[in-house]
């Protein structure tokens, strides 16, 4: 796989963990997955075949058409859950850890400028949506609360950390896989846990 692959592969099986809200639901809708991940039909296709054929998620189709539903599978979600653990498994799963470890180690990226670039892609998501303005708004507002109380790192507030954290998964949780990594990241920053 090439390394756009890998990093397909680990956004769409982060995009579907974060969708576990509702255990009996049948799944995110492939132009759900498409439009979030601004993905090529051809391309989030043979990803999610790759995916599929890992046991790392289930497709749902109906008769005579391409999947219409991809939900995580259990060995999915423990893959997420233990990046570590799975990454000689599954090599693209290290693509994120090994971005976020090499930043820390070498101290070339700032925590405060990771926080700062995946709000600016989080925002530009929200821009590219074909949601109305009002909406825009209200989710742009809620990401700058949220990148805001990261930005204080050891002097964060926890409580409010989660609580603008569900607010946005509500509101627009098909951004939360391009800032979960920082949101985690920061709540460690805050509890002390680097």
């Amino acid at each position: 796989m090439s390394e756009s692959d890998d990093q397909v592969c680990l956004d769409i099986l982060e995009l579907l963990y974060n969708h576990l809200e509702d255990p009996m639901a049948s799944g995110v809708d492939r132009a759900i997955i498409q439009d979030t991940l601004k993905l090529s039909e051809r391309q989030m296709d043979i990803n999610m075949s790759y995916l599929e054929e890992k046991t790392l998620v289930k497709l749902f189709r109906t008769i005579g058409s391409k999947w219409t539903f991809a939900k995580i599978t259990s060995d999915g979600i423990d893959a997420i859950e233990n990046k570590e653990r799975y990454s000689d498994k599954f090599p693209f799963i290290q693509t994120s850890t090994v971005k976020i470890h090499e930043g820390m180690h070498e101290n070339a990226v700032s925590f405060t400028e990771q926080v700062t670039e995946a709000f600016k892609q989080a925002s530009n998501q929200v821009r590219a949506t074909k949601l109305s303005t009002v909406d825009k708004e209200k989710i742009e507002k809620q990401l700058k609360s949220l990148e805001k109380e990261l930005q204080k790192t050891k002097k964060a507030d926890l409580g409010r950390i989660q609580t603008e954290w569900e607010l946005l998964k509500k509101k627009a949780s098909w951004l939360c896989p391009s800032i979960a990594n920082v949101v985690l990241e920061g709540i460690k920053i805050a509890l002390g846990i680097e």
